[in-house]
């Protein structure tokens, strides 16, 4: 009687199971679906496009070159030169907004509470600025004549400055205007962070006379880690893609000093019409991502799933 009770009681539950779990199913077609036509099609057709020669607007004229477009990149002295500026440009950008993002939410973590709010809203705006709108601002404060940059460098006496103009500081100049841009969101995400770690820590460090920096070192950084890594994945790949703040700025001149991945895969694809060339770049340009922050993204699953 008691195998039969539990059979019988167990059959609907097993029943009511296998529904869920057809519903689930049901429920992940439409953004399965989204996936596969947003991103994994695109991506197949890339790398099947990459592995031919042709124009747009002759795709019927399709050359099967193989691996060939991939050599010309690793060959190009003006692509190697687009990946290196890509990187310099990834880590100045990323140092400088992980610097001034967590030391200015650190700062604001121990002010007057009404303050903090105010000045995170203010440090919030530029986030709400289009990055095609902040470069065209950007031009403007780098115009050697009328450039709020340069009346500034000319109070203290360093008016000689290139700025956009010279291949040696065009990208510094970028970097300093997408970390205005971008600062912000580090702020805002690093201050959320902060109001986990518990009070009692500090105090703790008040009573044994720590200084500021070993408390940033010792309890505030460490205990930030998870956030700095996600931080770091969202920040990096965004930094590394970067085209419009670029192309907005200086096109990628002068003299290619500011071509990145990005602008080179455009301009191999709509100014010099090389489509499959350009989509062997932007290959490339998928690789560097992986590999560069593949690492950050399987740490930050592993968090997840503690």
């Amino acid at each position: 009687m008691t195998t039969a009770g539990s059979t019988s009681t167990w059959r609907p539950t097993s029943s009511y199971a296998r529904r869920d779990q057809m519903l689930a199913w049901l429920l992940l077609i439409p953004a399965a679906a989204v996936v596969v036509t947003v991103m994994i099609l695109p991506l197949g057709f890339a790398l099947f496009a990459s592995l031919f020669q042709y124009s747009l607007g002759q795709e019927d004229r399709m050359v099967f070159v193989f691996l060939d477009n991939y050599v010309r990149f690793f060959t190009d002295p003006v692509a190697l030169h687009a990946l290196f500026n890509t990187l310099l440009f990834t880590v100045l950008s990323l140092s400088l907004c992980l610097a001034v993002g967590v030391g200015v939410a650190v700062l604001l973590r121990d002010m007057h509470r009404p303050t903090a709010n105010v000045l995170r809203a203010i440090y919030a705006m530029p986030i709400l600025i289009s990055p095609i709108i902040v470069s065209l601002i950007w031009r403007y404060m780098y115009d050697p004549t009328y450039g709020l940059v340069y009346w500034l460098l000319h109070l203290f006496g360093l008016g000689g400055f290139p700025g956009l103009t010279s291949s040696a500081t065009a990208l510094i100049c970028i970097v300093i205007a997408d970390v205005w841009h971008t600062a912000p969101f580090i702020i805002l995400v690093a201050s959320a962070g902060l109001t986990v770690i518990p009070e009692e820590l500090y105090e703790a460090a008040r009573i044994d006379n720590a200084n500021p920096l070993q408390v940033l070192f010792k309890i505030t950084l460490p205990l930030l880690t998870k956030v700095l890594v996600v931080l770091i994945l969202i920040r990096g790949t965004d930094a590394f893609r970067t085209f419009d703040l670029i192309y907005g700025l200086t096109g990628g001149g002068p003299a290619n000093a500011t071509t990145s991945l990005s602008i080179y895969a455009y301009q191999q694809a709509f100014e010099n019409n090389q489509m499959g060339y350009a989509m062997a770049a932007s290959i490339v340009t998928l690789a560097c991502l992986v590999v560069l922050f593949g690492p950050f993204l399987r740490n930050s699953a592993q968090d997840q799933g503690e």
